[in-house]
């Protein structure tokens, strides 16, 4: 029952993350654009315009694939790899922002950035176990009939 749990609910919470958090920050580009070009990190200046826009189109890519997940479990499973490579990237630039000292606000807009850094970093590692967790148990999950089974589907379409 567990296991049933971890695969059917951190997917849900990861595309309600990503939606939430994509959302905000193409709403809101100009300032979630400035907030990172101050962060210490070599070259962010530079390439937070560009990172402002395909940070949230990834996470908003991730979502459409957990989404899509639920009928075909390999796509579901390769949206968790993305999420935890993604949420592990913005684990790293929290952990460099803390050991910085910078007392800058978290660029990832809405309610999430009202969290400080240290409650940031557990938060994502909250979502990183979770998704590392369904990535193990979504191995062993069945399909949910003959037509959602993730491939070959032409095969068995073309001979009804």
């Amino acid at each position: 029952m567990k296991a049933k749990f971890v695969i059917q609910i951190f997917p849900i919470l990861l595309i309600f993350l990503f939606v939430y958090t994509a959302t905000s920050k193409f709403l809101d580009n100009g300032k979630f654009v400035f907030q990172m070009g101050l962060a210490p990190v070599p070259l962010m200046k530079v390439f937070a315009p560009f990172l402002g826009w395909v940070i949230p189109a990834v996470e908003s890519i991730i979502a459409i694939s957990l989404a899509t997940g639920f009928f075909y479990p390999t796509v579901k499973t390769k949206g968790l790899y993305a999420s935890v490579i993604l949420l592990s990237i913005f684990e790293i630039y929290i952990t460099i922002m803390l050991l910085s000292g910078s007392h800058l606000p978290c660029t990832c807009g809405g309610i999430v950035s009202q969290m400080g850094w240290k409650q940031h970093l557990l938060f994502n590692a909250f979502f990183i176990l979770g998704g590392i967790l369904s990535i193990k148990h979504s191995k062993k999950e069945k399909p949910l009939g003959p037509f959602i089974n993730g491939k070959d589907d032409h095969k068995i379409l073309s001979r009804a």
